[in-house]
C-alpha cells in the first residue's frame, strides 16, 4: 500500500531527496538528504548508485517497505532513453516509480503545474514550456560540451580556456591570475586536469567569473556577454509563441535573470516551487491515478 511520496532531483552539482505523505502541502517533510552529482550524462553508473543509495538510506532511516512509497526521480540526462532505460533497469525492487528529466519536474514545481515558461540555468542550461493543455516543449538541455552554452560548466570552460590563452601570451586579468593559484602554470598540471575534469569541475568557476567580472576584469566582463546573448536565444526559442509568465530557477537563474533584456521583464515571476514540488507534484498524481 503507497502511504509516502519519495523526491529525487538529480544534477550535475548534487542530488536531493525529500519523504512527504500523501497529503504534502499539509505536513512538513518527513526526511530530506542531500548527496554528490548525479547527473546520467556527467556521473553514468556513478549518478545510478548515488540514486539507489539516496532512496534506500531515506527508506532505511523512515523504516518503510519498498510498496509504501511512489518515487518520482528528476534527473539530468533522462532525455537519453538509453541512459533513463539503465536507470530503470536498476530499480526493480521498488514497484512504483516513474523517471523523468529534471527539466520536467522543475517545470511542474515552478507555478504549481500550471502552464509557465522555466529558465533553468546551474551546471547547464534549458528552457521550457508548459501548456494549459499539458503539452511539454524544450529547448537547450543537450548538456555539456556540446550545448547548454551560459550554464556554470559552459562558463568554467570558456575561463579555463582564458587561463590557456593567459598561459601563452603572458597577459593576465584578474581571472586568469586567480586560476593560475589554482592550476599553477604548469601545463602538465593543466593537461592533467583537463583529462579528467566533468562538467561539475567546470563549473566550480562560474561564481569566480562572476566576481571576477563585477570587478570590472574585461576578460570575465567578455565571457558573461557572450553568455547574456546564450540565455537571450534560449528564451527567445522557448517564449516568442507564447506569452506565459517566466520563471528562472538553477544556482544562476537569478544573475542571469538580473541580466535580462527589457522586452521579457514583465513576464517574469519568481517561482512558486522547486524540482522537488515538482516531483512530489508528480507523484501525487500518478498515486491519484493507480487509486481511481
Amino acid at each position: 500500500m503507497i502511504t509516502h511520496l519519495l523526491a529525487v532531483d538529480g544534477g550535475g552539482t548534487k542530488t536531493a531527496l525529500r519523504l512527504t505523505t500523501l497529503e504534502p502541502l499539509k505536513t512538513d517533510p518527513l526526511f530530506t538528504l542531500t548527496s554528490g552529482p548525479s547527473s546520467l550524462t556527467q556521473q553514468g553508473s556513478v549518478a545510478i548508485a548515488t540514486i539507489n543509495h539516496a532512496i534506500e538510506h531515506c527508506l532505511n532511516q523512515c523504516q518503510l517497505e519498498a510498496d509504501n512509497v511512489f518515487i518520482v526521480i528528476g534527473v539530468a540526462g533522462a532525455g537519453n532513453q538509453e541512459l533513463k532505460q539503465q536507470l530503470q533497469n536498476s530499480l526493480v525492487q521498488y514497484p512504483h516509480f516513474l523517471v523523468t528529466t529534471d527539466a520536467h519536474t522543475s517545470l511542474l514545481g515552478a507555478k504549481h503545474g500550471e502552464a509557465v515558461n522555466t529558465v533553468a540555468i546551474g551546471t547547464g542550461a534549458v528552457a521550457t514550456t508548459l501548456e494549459s493543455n499539458g503539452e511539454v516543449s524544450l529547448f537547450g538541455g543537450w548538456g555539456f560540451p556540446i550545448g547548454d552554452e551560459a550554464g556554470g560548466a559552459w562558463l568554467g570552460q570558456q575561463a579555463v580556456r582564458a587561463l590557456i590563452d593567459a598561459i601563452e601570451t603572458q597577459k593576465h586579468s584578474p581571472l586568469t591570475n586567480y586560476l593560475t593559484e589554482h592550476f599553477g602554470q604548469d601545463r602538465k598540471s593543466l593537461l592533467q586536469w583537463l583529462k579528467q575534469a566533468k562538467a561539475s569541475d567546470f563549473a566550480q568557476f562560474a561564481p569566480v567569473v562572476i566576481e571576477c567580472a563585477e570587478q570590472d576584469c574585461s576578460v570575465s566582463q567578455s565571457i558573461l556577454a557572450q553568455a547574456h546573448h546564450h540565455i537571450d536565444n534560449l528564451i527567445t526559442k522557448c517564449c516568442k509563441n507564447n506569452e506565459l509568465d517566466i520563471a528562472f530557477l538553477g544556482s544562476l537563474g537569478a544573475y542571469y535573470q538580473k541580466h535580462l533584456k527589457t522586452h521579457w521583464q514583465h513576464r517574469v515571476i519568481q517561482p512558486k516551487g522547486t524540482a522537488l514540488d515538482g516531483a512530489i507534484l508528480l507523484a501525487k498524481q500518478q498515486v491519484e491515478l493507480i487509486n481511481e
